[in-house]
């Protein structure tokens, strides 16, 4: 007998099941895609436990008789595609025929459906692969899918997924890039018992975004609309403002389906290339139509990578209409912070921030980490600042070498002889570092000291980023940030570090937010207490581009040396200096 077998089906399926059931938001992709293809028009997402317990998905679409919810459990059993051919025409975001038999292999499943004018409806049942017959029901019109205890028989499997909180964050993420480009599809959410998302259908795609990203940013959302030719490219981008520390949102869809793509990604960089500071990304939702004959979206099991016949026009459409858009933009950037920085804690005590009142009960202003405070944070990148004339002698901007060694280049850079030769110092990057060691040194020793906001700062959250935060809460109250739940998908904060002064407190949380969901790996209590301190300092610290004052240098300097070792690199591991010696100078000019 030879050693190569044909496998059995059920462990065919769950093979497959590892390639796209990964979670609870795996199912919720697969069963609601379904759901649209069937012409839903409304669809429910019930949940327990975060889908670990339970994803039931109901919706009033076509619907199935005995016979196709007896075939819809066999491999690569499909109604969507007859011929190869099909395979250069996809219109449908499902087609493989894999999704529910992979489900079947590794959870407990119910279906009941009843096609439109049928006198009555039909079940099954199916159970870790064991299927049972179909057996009559009394249904509404269309399907509803419930898929129970996930992994329950791959034990090995299950104890990958996270708590129940962490995975409801996935499913939320999952059905917003499902939601955002069928705004003709009423969409409810609930776990355990709460509505977390009710988006009635609108024409309007600015109505969907604000169901999903709160009224306040949809309002602010500059319209996109360009294309080349059969390529239309519609939606709409953030102003550079609306930055975020990462490209969790920006949401690119080809034919209402989600997808990623390099090529897209550059285009979308260069775009606002000279309008975002460095480690900063716009907002966008980017409504991509093209011949479905010109792409192809059978290169990944997920489907979420596709290739384009025509790659380079699809990347100039897109940069293209994205230039159209910001350039019609009203883009005001301050250029210099508002007054001058305080030099000493007397300066401070003058300079009374937002969060600070007397009579209020929030106590001092807060302590600054070095003797001045930081400045806004809102300064553009040095590369695209205009830079102001300076003004006065040589020797006061720059200090004389006898009495000041050390003076600053393109407002980002503090150059100082030291008797190796000379140091060039990342001023942004030291003062993170000093600061996040100032954090960790009060964190350590008595709690980082909050201080309570005049009026609490209302954020609008993604359903994923408020589940993220229900999660985190007890976390951040040990940074010294207060927050509670303030209505749906809104938090308010109540008080931030007394350390970090006048900052921008949505920006901060949605930062420290999309720093923990990108970290989610990282499971331990100070591994994720060394994410949140490297955010908070890195939002704190001065930023390039900023002009700083003889005096002001001077302090930051001087605090280099009670910090030590460690401010050789910043929080995430970038050098804070870089010296060149002397003796490598002399021979490069050929002294020696």
């Amino acid at each position: 007998m030879g050693n190569i077998q044909q496998l059995p089906e059920l462990v065919a399926n769950k093979i497959a099941a590892g390639e796209v059931i990964e979670r609870p938001a795996s199912i919720v992709k697969e069963l609601v895609e379904n759901a649209i293809d069937a012409g839903s028009t409304r669809i429910e997402l019930q949940l327990e436990g975060g889908g670990i317990k339970l994803v039931r998905v109901t919706d009033n679409g076509c619907g199935m008789d005995a016979d196709d919810v007896r075939m819809c459990f066999r491999p690569h059993a499909t109604s969507k595609l007859r011929t190869s051919q099909d395979l250069f025409f996809i219109t449908t975001l499902g087609f493989r025929g894999e999704a529910l038999p992979s489900i079947a292999s590794v959870a407990q499943v119910r279906v009941v459906s009843r096609q439109h004018g049928s006198p009555e409806g039909a079940s099954i049942e199916v159970s870790g692969g064991t299927f049972e017959e179909p057996r009559p029901a009394s249904a509404p019109e269309g399907t509803t899918i419930e898929v129970r205890n996930l992994f329950f028989n791959t034990p090995a499997r299950q104890k990958f997924l996270r708590t129940p909180k962490t995975e409801l964050g996935h499913v939320m993420d999952m059905i917003t890039r499902i939601a955002l480009p069928h705004e003709h599809i009423h969409f409810i959410v609930t776990n355990d018992g709460k509505t977390l998302v009710n988006a009635p259908a609108s024409e309007d795609r600015r109505d969907r975004l604000a169901a999903f990203f709160g009224a306040e940013l949809a309002k602010d959302l500059l319209a996109v609309d360009g294309g080349d030719g059969p390529i239309r490219v519609e939606g709409f981008c953030a102003p550079p403002a609306r930055s975020r520390a990462s490209t969790a949102n920006q949401f690119l869809f080809l034919n209402r389906r989600y997808v990623r793509d390099r090529a897209l990604t550059r285009a979308i960089r260069e775009a606002y290339e000279g309008l975002l500071m460095p480690r900063r990304f716009p907002i966008l939702f980017l409504f991509l139509q093209v011949d479905p004959r010109e792409v192809d979206v059978n290169v990944h099991p997920t489907k979420i990578e596709v290739r384009f016949r025509q790659a380079r026009r699809v990347y100039v459409s897109v940069l293209g209409a994205l230039r159209a858009a910001l350039a019609a933009a009203d883009l005001a950037h301050p250029l210099e912070p508002a007054g001058p920085m305080p030099t000493s804690w007397e300066d401070v005590r003058r300079t009374v921030p937002r969060s600070y009142s007397p009579g209020s009960g929030g106590g001092a202003p807060p302590a600054p980490g070095l003797p001045f405070a930081p400045p806004p944070d809102h300064l553009e990148d040095a590369r695209t600042m205009p830079r102001p004339v300076p003004s006065g002698p040589p020797s006061e901007l720059f200090g004389t070498p006898a009495a000041q060694p050390f003076f600053q280049v393109h407002d980002s850079y503090i150059i100082e002889e030291i008797p190796e030769g000379f140091r060039v110092t990342d001023q942004h990057a030291l003062h993170e570092r000093i600061l996040y060691e100032e954090l960790q040194r009060r964190s350590a020793e008595a709690g980082i000291e909050s201080q309570r906001l005049l009026m609490p700062e209302v954020v609008e959250l993604t359903a994923g980023e408020a589940a993220l935060a229900a999660e985190v809460a007890d976390q951040l109250g040990a940074l010294g940030i207060e927050v509670e739940e303030f209505g749906e998908n809104t938090l308010a904060v109540q008080a931030v570090p007394r350390l970090l002064g006048d900052v921008d407190v949505p920006e901060l949380i949605h930062d420290l937010l999309t720093e923990l969901a990108e970290n989610e790996s990282a499971t331990t209590l100070e591994r994720k207490r060394h994410q949140l301190l490297s955010t908070i300092a890195c939002k704190a610290a001065i930023k390039a581009g900023q002009r700083l004052r003889p005096s002001e240098i001077q302090a930051l300097l001087s605090r280099r040396d009670t910090v030590g070792p460690a401010t050789e690199t910043c929080p995430h591991g970038r050098p804070t200096s870089l010296v060149f010696d002397l003796d490598t100078m002399e021979r490069r000019f050929k002294r020696k």
